[in-house]
């Protein structure tokens, strides 16, 4: 059985690929030439979406110097609020320096998905990013708990969110490891009545949210501009180095946006192999993000944690407030390698640690009111580029299951 707490179009299936990619390591595939069709059934028990049950068929193609060259995934799944969920996925890796995907799928009854994702590195010879995506998504079953770092579980809600969303990332590499960039994205999202009866919606005035920004809908149009440093031996999948940046998006009103304000922000991340072999990394994270003008930001647009990039024992967006704090460490440990049908792959384990906040004004100290997560990580990786994993998190109660493509950070 594949355990998923994680929505959306990528993460969905995350885990099923990770089977798959483990059962192309230890040879539980049907191999014809240069290519592998692996066979999966998906039992997916997801906290929020109940029990989805399904069929896919993951083809993986290996390229000449042992690495995936391409992955085709379409699936047929049912869920009793979306029905049956037909998924189309197509990813390519034309070169270490490049990647693309492109996948689609609509329910029955509710919920459907469309994205399309490309990133270059070190284009025009090594002067230029370009990362460009663009992605429509109605999701049933999105939920908000109101904003503050200490809200209660009791005041779940649900909605269904209807996104259509284009952005763009130009990155100019220059003097040894900085990098200037420039990103521009453009958002609509509408919000309606989300499919888990059961809990209150928030549109309803009986959740208490009915009057926050954003319950009526929202466009938004941001520039971003920020300085980044980088030393690391790869960017998918790093083994040394480290990555700093920092960053200031603006939104307003003369932009075409609904409402405005300002998104700046610092981030960073180590590397430190513990053997000359590389088996062993630890990994480490930290982010600290603002938010300046929030009353005026919809409700979705403030700073979050929970979910794969930070707090792995809680939903995405678990904790909204105007600012945020994150730090994140793990061992990423080589347990197992092998080459198999022309690929070369190992399979991770990686012992976890998160801790974060949300809080509402900048004067106020990050590190005073602290959630922590502790966990273990499991991570199929195909070198240059390919990383599918399943982090298992708790807080103290139950464990939670979170699924995704590329590493949580």
């Amino acid at each position: 059985m594949v355990v998923s707490a994680m929505r959306g179009g990528r993460g969905r299936w995350a885990a099923i690929v990770l089977y798959g990619v483990a059962c192309l390591v230890t040879a539980g595939s049907v191999a014809r030439a240069d290519w592998s069709l692996i066979p999966l059934p998906e039992v997916i028990v997801d906290p929020n979406e109940g029990t989805t049950v399904g069929f896919l068929p993951v083809i993986v193609v290996a390229s000449e110097s042992k690495s995936i060259r391409s992955i085709i995934a379409p699936d047929v799944r049912y869920n009793d609020t979306f029905g049956l969920y037909p998924t189309l996925r197509f990813f390519d890796y034309p070169d270490p320096k490049q990647k693309y995907f492109i996948m689609g799928g609509k329910g029955t009854l509710r919920g459907e998905y469309a994205e399309a994702d490309y990133k270059g590195q070190d284009l025009l010879d090594g002067w230029l990013d370009l990362w460009a995506n663009g992605r429509h998504e109605q999701d049933p079953f999105e939920r908000f708990f109101g904003f503050g770092n200490r809200t209660p579980s009791s005041n779940e809600s649900n909605y269904t969110s209807t996104t259509e969303r284009a952005s763009l990332f130009t990155g100019l590499n220059f003097y040894d490891s900085f990098q200037g960039f420039w990103a521009s994205r453009i958002s609509e999202v509408r919000v309606g009545s989300g499919g888990v009866t059961h809990l209150p919606q928030v549109r309803d005035p009986a959740s208490g949210f009915s009057n926050v920004n954003g319950v009526t809908g929202d466009t938004t149009v941001g520039q971003q501009f920020g300085l980044a440093f980088d030393t690391r031996d790869a960017r998918d999948i790093p083994t040394q180095g480290v990555f700093a940046n920092s960053a200031i998006e603006v939104v307003d009103k003369s932009l075409g946006s609904s409402h405005s304000f300002i998104k700046y922000g610092f981030e960073g991340k180590a590397f430190v192999p513990l053997r000359s072999d590389r088996k062993f990394i630890v990994a480490l994270h930290a982010a600290l993000d603002y938010l300046q003008h929030g009353d005026n930001a919809p409700f979705y647009e403030k700073n979050a944690i929970g979910g794969i990039h930070s707090l792995r024992a809680y939903g995405s967006g678990r904790f909204r407030d105007n600012d945020c704090f994150v730090f994140q460490s793990e061992l990423r440990s080589n347990v197992y390698e092998r080459e198999i049908f022309g690929v070369r792959a190992h399979l991770e384990m990686a012992p976890f640690l998160d801790v974060g906040q949300v809080f509402n004004s900048s004067r106020e100290f990050p590190l005073e009111d602290l959630h922590i997560v502790g966990g273990l990580g499991f991570r199929a990786v195909v070198v240059p580029q390919v990383v599918a994993y399943v982090d298992f998190g708790s807080s103290g109660g139950a464990p939670a299951a979170f699924t995704g493509i590329d590493y949580p950070f």
